[in-house]
């Protein structure tokens, strides 16, 4: 018969609300980004149809792709503290290399090509496309329709 020792019994508990966390966190970014992604793509796609609107659209469409980049960094920041305890318990269980996930994946959230570095780099390209979508959409369309209204109607007498 084997005992479990007081800490062991924490452990479990700790292991399993960390590792919940984590999941938490990756299930609210990737489901943040299955709405704030299109709604920041449809802002491009309006202001392609409306160019009128393109100076309400370009920050429209900024601000919602970087509200989830900056809700991916706060969530990155708790996640990576829940896998450093779990890195941990894993150490303290002395759990086989193969067999300790989180060991193995390491710091997944920290490494250069991650999640929330591919969000900024696409921030940063997201906000070039703006810029030259801003200067390269014409200003105003609806005097261009009067005038072409005013070419019709003089044409046509």
């Amino acid at each position: 018969m084997t005992t479990v020792s007081h800490t062991d019994n924490h452990l479990d508990k700790i292991y399993y609300q960390a590792s919940e966390w984590i999941r938490m966190c990756n299930a609210i970014l990737w489901a943040m980004g299955t709405v704030l992604v299109p709604a920041s793509a449809a802002c491009i796609g309006l202001a392609l149809q409306f160019p009128d609107r393109k100076f309400f659209l370009a920050p429209a469409s900024v601000f919602i792709f970087a509200f989830w980049v900056y809700a991916s960094r706060l969530y990155r920041a708790t996640a990576s503290s829940a896998r450093e305890v779990l890195i941990s318990i894993e150490s303290e269980w002395k759990i086989e290399r193969e067999m300790a996930l989180y060991k193995l994946h390491g710091q997944v959230g920290l490494k250069r090509y991650s999640l929330f570095n591919t969000q900024v780099l696409c921030l940063i390209l997201l906000i070039l496309l703006w810029i030259i979508l801003l200067i390269s959409l014409p200003a105003n369309t609806t005097a261009k329709t009067i005038v072409t209204v005013e070419q019709a109607g003089t044409t046509s007498q």
